[in-house]
């Protein structure tokens, strides 16, 4: 009975690293470039704008974004990664509305993911 309880565990085991495995495959077909790369692709910067309430309340702080971008250059999502919640709204709004020089991935363009930082200062 002690085998065949451990053999499950094992089995289970198995299949949660097996559906790990192809969902990184599936996260990675999108290549993701460095921040610093973006910025130079970058055609179309939109700031966003301060929160009127963070800026009553003298909050500041910056605020990540990860954003997909199309193959055509513009971005099609842009999610927080980190940063205070008050700004998603503003960050996300201008990260959106942001344009790139398209990804040229063996001859054909291509989509790529990476990363905003928006700086909000009083």
């Amino acid at each position: 009975m002690r085998a065949a309880t451990n053999r499950f565990k094992f089995l289970v085991l198995a299949a949660v690293l097996a559906l790990a495995a192809s969902t990184t495959v599936l996260a990675d077909e999108t290549p993701a470039i460095t921040t610093a790369n973006a910025m130079v692709r970058a055609t179309k910067k939109v700031p966003p704008e301060f929160p009127v309430a963070a800026k009553q309340l003298h909050i500041s702080g910056s605020q990540e974004i990860q954003v997909t971008v199309s193959k055509t250059g513009d971005v099609t999502d842009a999610k927080v990664l980190k940063g205070n919640m008050m700004f998603s709204t503003s960050s996300t709004t201008a990260a959106k509305q942001w344009k790139f020089t398209p990804l040229m991935k063996d001859g054909a363009a291509s989509e790529f993911m990476t990363v905003l930082i928006f700086n909000y200062g009083q």
